[in-house]
C-alpha cells in the first residue's frame, strides 16, 4: 500500500476546473456581539489573507510490442496498471511533501507558529515537547485573537521516532540516577496526547528545506489544515487506461493520468520546531 501519511495533515476540496480558485483563511471576525437595543445585528468581516489553489495535470505512457506480451514468461507485464497507479502515488507524495516543506514562509517567528532553540528539540525530557505546546496555545490571528483548541498530533521524520513514540506511550520518564533527596514527580505528562506521525521525506537530503531535527505540532485537519488537496471532480484516483498501439505496430499502450495540486492553508493549523539552535 502506497503512503497515505499525507492525509494526517491536509484536507482535501474538489475543483471545477484547472484555474486557480482563491480561498480565505480562517482569521475572519465572526464572534458574536451582543444585541443592540434597535435590534440591529452586527456585521460579520471575512479575513482578507487569501490562498490560491489549483490543479495540474499529471500523466504516464507505456507501451507493450506484441513481442514483449508473448516472451513474458513470467507475466511481469500484467500488472501494469498496478505499476502506473503506484507511479501517481509516488509522483504525488512527492510532489505533497517537497511542497509541505518548503514552508519557510509558512512557519515564522512572525506568525507565531515557529519556534527555535537548542531547547526546542524533541527529547524524551519533553521540553522541547512543552515549548511547542505553548507557542500553539500562544497563537494570535491577525487582529489578536486567540486560537481556540488544541494539538493532537507530531508529524517527525524517521530520526525522531523514537522519542516521538516514548513520549506519546511512556507512562512514566526517569529523571537520572544520581542520589537526591528532592522529590521529583516522573509521571509523563504527555501520554496518549499527541500521535506520532512517521514521514520519511522529512529528513530526505534530495528534498529543499529537509531536516533530521525539525518537528510539527499540529490539530486535526478537519477542523484547521496546514495543506489543502484539491482534485479535479473530487477524483482521487489516477485515471488508467489502454489501447491498442498505432495501426502500424503490433503492442498495447497503456497510460494514466492524475488532476490534483498541493498548496498551502491555515497557518493557525499548528506550530513548527526547529528542533536545534
Amino acid at each position: 500500500e502506497e503512503d497515505q501519511t499525507w492525509r494526517e495533515i491536509a484536507v482535501t476540496k474538489p475543483v471545477g476546473d484547472f484555474k486557480a480558485v482563491t480561498s480565505y483563511r480562517m482569521l475572519d471576525n465572526m464572534e458574536y456581539e451582543e444585541l443592540s437595543p434597535e435590534g440591529k445585528i452586527a456585521q460579520g468581516q471575512v479575513s482578507q489573507e487569501s490562498y490560491t489553489r489549483q490543479a495540474k495535470t499529471y500523466a504516464k505512457m507505456f507501451a507493450l510490442t506484441r513481442v514483449d506480451i508473448i516472451n513474458d514468461d513470467l507475466s511481469a507485464f500484467s500488472d501494469v496498471r498496478t505499476r502506473l497507479g503506484r507511479g501517481s502515488s509516488r509522483k504525488f507524495n512527492n510532489l505533497f511533501w517537497a511542497k509541505f516543506l518548503d514552508n519557510a514562509t509558512f512557519f515564522t517567528a512572525a506568525r507565531g507558529n515557529y519556534i527555535t532553540g537548542a531547547t526546542t528539540n524533541l527529547g524524551v525530557d519533553g521540553v522541547g515537547l512543552e515549548a511547542g505546546v505553548l507557542k500553539f496555545r500562544q497563537m494570535k490571528t491577525g487582529d489578536d485573537k486567540r486560537v481556540d483548541g488544541a494539538p493532537d498530533r507530531l508529524l517527525i521524520p524517521p530520526e525522531l521516532q523514537f522519542n516521538g513514540q516514548r513520549l506519546h506511550q511512556s507512562t512514566q520518564v526517569n529523571t537520572g540516577g544520581a542520589a537526591t533527596a528532592t522529590s521529583v514527580p516522573n509521571d509523563n505528562i504527555h501520554a496518549g496526547k499527541y500521535r506520532p506521525i512517521i514521514q520519511n521525506r522529512l529528513s530526505d537530503a534530495t528534498f529543499p528545506g529537509y531536516s533530521a531535527t525539525a518537528w510539527y505540532l499540529l490539530r486535526d485537519p478537519q477542523i484547521l489544515a496546514a495543506i489543502v488537496v484539491s482534485f479535479l471532480n473530487g477524483v482521487e484516483t489516477p485515471t488508467v487506461e489502454s489501447a491498442d498501439a498505432d495501426f502500424d505496430q503490433l503492442g498495447v499502450q497503456f497510460r494514466g493520468y492524475h488532476d490534483f495540486g498541493v498548496d498551502f492553508a491555515e497557518w493557525l493549523s499548528g506550530i513548527k520546531s526547529k528542533g536545534a539552535a
